[in-house]
């Protein structure tokens, strides 16, 4: 998964809810396994961007523990 369609998907995920959800949320939802590690790590990288644009908040209670994002309400 490209980073520019990541971002694309995790910024029209998070538009349509105010709650936070888990990174893996915007994960597609049959993705083959090597897919699904692209597509994390471009989300990750996108749910960065978004929360350095000032879009989003990013939340991880432990170490290693889930990451959280939700949009930022103005």
């Amino acid at each position: 998964m490209t980073l520019e369609s990541a971002l694309e998907r995790v910024s029209s995920m998070l538009g349509v809810t105010l709650d936070w959800m888990r990174l893996e949320e915007f994960l597609p939802p049959h993705a083959e396994p090597r897919l699904r590690r692209s597509a994390l790590a471009s989300s990750f990288v996108a749910a960065l961007e978004l929360a350095r644009m000032g879009k989003a908040e990013i939340a991880q209670d432990e170490i290693f523990g889930p990451m959280r994002l939700r949009r930022v309400t103005a």
